[in-house]
Protein backbone atom coordinates (compact mmCIF):
# COMPACT_ATOMS: atom_id res chain seq x y z
CA UNK A 1 0.00 0.00 0.00
CA UNK A 2 2.88 2.35 0.23
CA UNK A 3 3.88 2.12 -2.91
CA UNK A 4 0.27 3.94 -3.98
CA UNK A 5 0.48 7.15 -1.33
CA UNK A 6 2.82 10.29 -1.95
CA UNK A 7 3.51 10.94 1.62
CA UNK A 8 2.91 8.71 4.96
CA UNK A 9 1.99 10.50 8.45
CA UNK A 10 2.11 8.24 11.69
CA UNK A 11 3.15 8.29 15.29
CA UNK A 12 5.10 5.50 15.99
CA UNK A 13 4.23 2.91 13.49
CA UNK A 14 7.35 1.07 11.40
CA UNK A 15 5.14 1.91 8.03
CA UNK A 16 6.64 5.36 8.53
CA UNK A 17 10.15 3.35 8.59
CA UNK A 18 9.03 1.48 5.22
CA UNK A 19 8.21 3.98 3.83
CA UNK A 20 11.75 6.07 3.90
CA UNK A 21 12.89 3.20 2.85
CA UNK A 22 10.71 3.47 -0.48
CA UNK A 23 11.63 7.20 -0.72
CA UNK A 24 8.50 8.08 0.23
CA UNK A 25 8.03 11.57 2.29
CA UNK A 26 7.44 10.88 6.05
CA UNK A 27 5.49 12.97 8.84
CA UNK A 28 6.05 11.95 12.55
CA UNK A 29 3.26 13.31 15.09
CA UNK A 30 5.11 10.81 17.96
CA UNK A 31 8.73 10.01 18.21
CA UNK A 32 9.23 6.98 16.32
CA UNK A 33 12.94 5.74 16.02
CA UNK A 34 13.61 7.10 12.44
CA UNK A 35 12.38 10.45 13.30
CA UNK A 36 14.90 13.28 14.54
CA UNK A 37 17.50 12.31 12.35
CA UNK A 38 16.69 14.77 9.10
CA UNK A 39 14.98 12.31 7.10
CA UNK A 40 10.92 13.06 8.07
CA UNK A 41 8.97 16.15 8.96
CA UNK A 42 8.93 15.95 12.62
CA UNK A 43 5.82 17.57 14.48
CA UNK A 44 6.51 15.82 18.13
CA UNK A 45 8.76 16.50 20.29
CA UNK A 46 12.22 15.55 19.25
CA UNK A 47 14.97 14.12 22.11
CA UNK A 48 18.01 16.71 21.91
CA UNK A 49 20.05 13.70 20.95
CA UNK A 50 18.80 13.29 17.67
CA UNK A 51 19.36 16.22 16.18
CA UNK A 52 22.45 15.21 14.18
CA UNK A 53 21.86 14.55 10.38
CA UNK A 54 21.90 10.98 9.27
CA UNK A 55 21.57 9.65 6.02
CA UNK A 56 18.86 7.14 4.91
CA UNK A 57 22.08 4.63 4.98
CA UNK A 58 23.26 4.95 8.38
CA UNK A 59 19.37 4.74 10.04
CA UNK A 60 19.14 1.81 8.03
CA UNK A 61 22.67 0.30 9.56
CA UNK A 62 21.84 1.72 13.02
CA UNK A 63 18.46 -0.10 12.96
CA UNK A 64 18.77 -3.35 11.18
CA UNK A 65 22.95 -4.20 11.61
CA UNK A 66 24.87 -2.39 14.44
CA UNK A 67 21.56 -2.28 17.17
CA UNK A 68 19.95 -5.85 17.27
CA UNK A 69 21.45 -8.66 17.93
CA UNK A 70 20.56 -11.63 15.72
CA UNK A 71 21.16 -15.75 16.49
CA UNK A 72 22.13 -18.08 14.71
CA UNK A 73 18.87 -20.36 13.83
CA UNK A 74 20.85 -23.36 13.86
CA UNK A 75 22.97 -23.10 16.56
CA UNK A 76 20.74 -20.36 18.58
CA UNK A 77 24.24 -18.29 19.64
CA UNK A 78 24.29 -15.05 18.98
CA UNK A 79 25.67 -13.82 15.40
CA UNK A 80 26.25 -11.25 13.32
CA UNK A 81 23.58 -10.80 10.76
CA UNK A 82 25.45 -11.78 7.63
CA UNK A 83 25.32 -15.68 8.82
CA UNK A 84 21.42 -15.44 9.34
CA UNK A 85 21.26 -13.86 6.18
CA UNK A 86 23.49 -16.80 4.88
CA UNK A 87 21.64 -19.10 6.64
CA UNK A 88 18.49 -17.97 5.43
CA UNK A 89 19.46 -17.67 1.92
CA UNK A 90 21.03 -21.73 1.69
CA UNK A 91 17.66 -23.28 3.59
CA UNK A 92 19.73 -23.50 6.54
CA UNK A 93 17.41 -22.23 8.76
CA UNK A 94 15.26 -25.19 9.66
CA UNK A 95 16.90 -27.06 12.54
CA UNK A 96 14.83 -26.90 15.81
CA UNK A 97 16.91 -26.15 18.98
CA UNK A 98 16.85 -28.90 20.85
CA UNK A 99 13.42 -28.22 23.43
CA UNK A 100 11.18 -26.46 20.85
CA UNK A 101 9.78 -29.42 20.08
CA UNK A 102 8.67 -29.78 23.54
CA UNK A 103 7.90 -26.41 24.21
CA UNK A 104 5.06 -27.55 21.01
CA UNK A 105 4.46 -30.54 22.61
CA UNK A 106 3.67 -28.02 26.08
CA UNK A 107 1.09 -26.01 23.78
CA UNK A 108 -0.77 -28.46 22.19
CA UNK A 109 -1.17 -29.82 25.83
CA UNK A 110 -2.72 -26.84 27.13
CA UNK A 111 -4.73 -26.60 24.69
CA UNK A 112 -6.07 -29.56 25.23
CA UNK A 113 -6.43 -29.67 28.79
CA UNK A 114 -8.41 -26.31 28.50
CA UNK A 115 -10.41 -28.10 26.21
CA UNK A 116 -11.43 -30.94 28.70
CA UNK A 117 -12.32 -28.24 31.67
CA UNK A 118 -14.32 -26.04 29.23
CA UNK A 119 -16.16 -29.80 27.87
CA UNK A 120 -16.41 -30.83 31.76
CA UNK A 121 -17.99 -27.44 32.90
Amino acid sequence: MIDTVDEVHCITSLAGFEALLRGKQVTTHGVPFYAGWGLTTDLGPIPSRRRRRRSLDELVAAALIFYPTYVDPVTRLPCPPEIVVRRIANGDDSQAAPLEGLRKLQGKLKIALRRLREAAA
